[in-house]
């Protein structure tokens, strides 16, 4: 990155100041005042698209649009409140080491064991002659196995396997880990990885004989934690205490926390975001509660593991979240409450489901969204975009709907992923009973939240793909909709919403990635209408590409 010119980093959330007297402004015109970060952008049910409010309206978000803090903490996660501390104390809680010292120690094993596993499949591509594996191939077969796995695991828990008690270092004897799967291949059968492969030219003996020889590095290196696991379990107390801490480096705009050879960084207000989290949702080693009891110490040891294990799975493009103006709309719309894919560095409200219970829950995760069970409620549903994850995540959400309707249950989702036609997770959605609306729109047209604003001058990236936003709710949800809920005004707001994370000219140069094409200015009604057709074009022509 170039370096950034210098500006005074806010002590105290800044809020936009316009005049008290709304006024009306057009898309275009909207779009260059959030672009130059004069105005805070509120569109509400029942107002015309692209209002105005004054700060007063928007007093209980703290924005800082430059730095991508942005967050609403006040919010409560309505409806699911029990089944979040049932999963929160089941979970992801027992996966936490009661000690974070040697829970980031772990993470430090951790990540060297991915990054053997990775250089494996490197290796093995090499072998087979493939002068550049595909990209993110790795990530996405870790993605997708993991999902397998931790699905064969719950049916096993449900039909009474025996869970292994929680220590000092997590969950230990399973013979599973969070990032790792541990999962044996079948050698004849192209998952994830060999399918891949075979795109990218080789043979279905070759693609599978990598996956197979992928699956082994992998399942290896699980069995080497396991060990180390257990040599800090066999040290007890007094080999804890001879461990170190991670340290931190205080810069000008960020920080760093470093432990043996690894290091992570992170910027002023990402910091301040999740030590308001952990604050709110750690506890100490026993499970009590501990709020702001929890020493510094603790705090960076467990912020530090939090880091790591998300700078270890690579693939930012796979955190990337809606901006916070989607999540006001989708609040003020729809009483969204929650995220259902989330990490604690890109979540808009404090209580998520996030991938890793393990390191999450201490900054207000209450685990996977493949065990959350929700009966009432409106949630945000935004999986990465794997084809298996989106898929598994749209019938689950089904599935949810389908109990919820027959209890006669107020469930919301809005379900957020691209517009992949060909995939399962399009098919059911598209044609479930319970689909209120839809909305499609062109990449050219929106961004979202960088995986990796938490430690980046620019929040936003372009959207590479069209995005579909899908509205699903039970029939108890619309009758029981006191706002009366449009799908003409939602589908405006969410397209104002999304189109203001497009990045600037200056962010796109910085990012060294193709700058956004300039959006179009709305001045009279047959620039309107030949504007609306240019976009729907766009959103056709894109759509098939992808």
């Amino acid at each position: 990155h170039t370096t950034p010119t210098p500006t005074p980093t806010p002590t105290t959330p800044m809020t936009t100041t316009t005049t008290a007297k709304r006024r009306r402004v057009t898309t275009g015109a909207l779009h260059e005042l959030t672009k130059a970060k004069r105005v805070v952008v509120v569109v509400a049910a029942g107002r015309g698209l692209g209002d105005t409010t004054d700060a007063a309206a928007a007093a209980t978000t703290t924005t800082t649009r430059a730095s991508g803090r942005a967050y609403d903490f006040t919010v409560t996660a309505r409806g699911g409140a029990n089944a979040c501390k049932v999963l929160t104390d089941v979970d992801a809680r027992r996966a936490t080491p009661k000690s974070a010292r040697v829970g980031a120690w772990i993470e430090v094993a951790r990540a060297r064991g991915v990054k053997r596993a990775r250089k494996a499949f490197r290796e093995s591509c090499e072998r087979a002659k493939i002068e550049a594996p595909p990209q993110l191939a790795f990530e996405r077969w870790r993605f997708a196995t993991k999902l397998y796995e931790d699905a064969v695991r719950a049916k096993g828990f449900e039909s009474g396997g025996k869970r292994v008690k929680r220590g000092m270092c997590g969950v230990t004897g399973e013979g599973a880990d969070a990032v790792l799967p541990n999962v044996a291949h079948d050698g004849v059968t192209a998952g994830v990885l060999g399918l891949d492969l075979m795109r990218a030219g080789l043979s279905k003996v070759e693609a599978i004989a990598i996956e197979v020889a992928v699956h082994q590095a992998s399942s290896r290196e699980v069995e080497k934690l396991e060990k180390i696991k257990q040599k800090y379990v066999d040290g007890g107390a007094s080999g804890v205490a001879k461990l170190a801490s991670a340290t931190m480096t205080v810069h000008k705009r960020s920080r760093d926390l470093s432990l043996d050879d690894c290091f992570v960084k992170i910027t002023h207000e990402a910091y301040d975001k999740l030590r308001a989290l952990h604050a709110n949702y750690a506890r100490d080693g026993d499970g009590r509660e501990s709020g702001e009891g929890v020493d510094d110490d603790t705090f960076h040891d467990r912020m530090f593991a939090l880091l790591l294990r998300y700078k270890t799975i690579h693939g930012h493009g796979f955190q990337a979240a809606c901006s916070p103006d989607v999540f006001r709309v989708l609040h003020g719309m729809l009483q969204v409450t929650m995220e259902c894919f989330a990490s604690p560095m890109n979540t808009y409200f404090a209580r998520h489901c996030s991938a890793f219970g393990d390191v999450d829950s201490a900054f207000g995760s209450v685990g996977s969204f493949a065990s959350f069970k929700p009966a009432r409620g409106a949630y945000e549903v935004n999986p990465p975009f794997v084809a298996a994850v989106l898929d598994e995540a749209a019938a689950w959400c089904e599935a949810l709907l389908e109990r919820a309707e027959l209890a006669k249950q107020p469930l919301t989702f809005v379900y957020v992923m691209p517009g992949w036609k060909e995939t399962r997770a399009f098919a059911t959605l598209t044609a479930s009973a319970f689909l209120r609306a839809s909305v499609l729109i062109a990449a050219a047209d929106h961004g979202y939240c960088d995986g990796a604003s938490h430690q980046r001058r620019d929040p936003y990236r372009q959207s590479p793909y069209d995005t579909c936003v899908f509205v699903l709710r039970t029939s108890r949800a619309v009758a029981s909709d006191a706002t009366a809920f449009d799908p003409v005004a939602f589908d405006a707001a969410v397209r104002v919403a999304m189109r203001v994370a497009v990045p600037t000219t200056a962010q796109a140069k910085r990012q060294n990635r193709p700058q956004p094409q300039p959006l179009p200015t709305v001045t009279t009604t047959t620039t309107t209408t030949t504007a609306s057709a240019s976009s729907s074009s766009s959103a056709s022509s894109s759509s098939s590409s992808s």
